[in-house]
């Protein structure tokens, strides 16, 4: 790419200036944005990978001290699913 004509005409020359200024700080300044978003979600990812860890350990527990009272609950969430699903398909209109 090459320049503008107008950079080269004398009036355009501190127009040309302030606006190249202004892209670069504006540039900057999404470079900082994205910075801080990038931060704050690797932030709040660890956060969700330690509540998720701490969930794991909390029901690995509690399946190892009720063994049937988990099974139970894993059929009835099971049941649950398949009746919502074969009720939606059910009330699938076909053509």
């Amino acid at each position: 790419m090459g320049e503008h004509p107008l950079d080269h005409s004398p009036e355009w020359r501190p127009e040309a200036a302030r606006t190249r200024q202004t892209v670069e700080k504006v540039k900057a300044r999404v470079r900082d944005i994205g910075d801080q978003a990038r931060e704050q979600a690797s932030a709040a990812g660890d956060v969700l990978y330690r509540q998720g860890q701490r969930t794991g350990e909390y029901l690995t527990q509690n399946v190892n001290e009720y063994p049937l009272a988990a099974l139970l609950i894993a059929g009835m969430i099971g049941y649950g699913l398949a009746y919502l699903i074969h009720t939606r398909w059910q009330n699938q209109v076909s053509w």
